[in-house]
């Protein structure tokens, strides 16, 4: 018969170097998750602003050149398209709402624009959102960056310019640049074709449709 053994336990010192390695890859595992939820938000709010700016160059093109033109038009212009959201506060959506209304072209104009400018600026579609819709031939300044403001206003082409405020990345440090995580610069910009002459100069003689 085999002697009686009795069973031999963990000490303390080894549950406590067990808690601290569990405790340690518990730590890592919350700032991948972290991680993983900053890169899941920027891309959704890049989806959405793309999304935006796709959705204001389709108003562009649904809005008659005779009402009002892109291939000249300023941020002065009157019935103009071209808009900074940060100087919408309110909308213009009641003129062309509701029964009995008499909505004039211009009206319409205004109500779409407004409308998308607040949809913009709303928290529940981007964090500080902001867009300038402009004509811009250089977009970029002397150090290759985007901007806000700045347009030249020369050239045909119309550029929805889209920021929104980020995050900065977990574990990060303080020599990170976070500059382009703020909403003091767009984060892209995109060009639109809007009514631009394409759509209102006839085709040269002999041209091909």
């Amino acid at each position: 018969m085999h002697a009686f053994r009795p069973q031999r336990g963990f000490t303390l010192v080894e549950i406590l170097v067990a808690l601290v390695i569990f405790a340690f890859g518990l730590l890592a595992s919350v700032g991948l998750l972290l991680s993983s939820m900053q890169a899941t938000q920027y891309s959704s709010n890049s989806v959405v602003a793309s999304t935006l700016a796709r959705e204001y160059g389709e108003l562009m093109q649904m809005i008659p050149d005779g009402v009002s033109g892109t291939s000249l038009a300023t941020s002065s212009s009157a019935n103009t398209l071209m808009v900074d959201t940060d100087g919408i506060t309110s909308g213009n959506a009641s003129a062309c709402t509701g029964a009995g209304k008499n909505c004039s072209a211009t009206d319409l104009l205004a109500a779409a624009r407004d409308d998308w400018a607040l949809r913009v600026k709303s928290t529940q579609a981007l964090p500080q959102g902001r867009a300038v819709v402009c004509r811009d031939a250089t977009p970029r300044n002397a150090a290759g960056e985007l901007e806000w403001g700045g347009c030249d206003e020369a050239g045909d082409t119309v550029l929805v310019k889209m920021g929104w405020l980020g995050k900065k990345p977990v574990g990060s440090g303080s020599g990170v640049d976070t500059r382009w995580m703020t909403s003091d610069r767009p984060r892209f910009a995109v060009s639109v074709m809007g009514n631009l002459r394409d759509y209102v100069t006839p085709p040269a003689a002999g041209a091909t449709p």
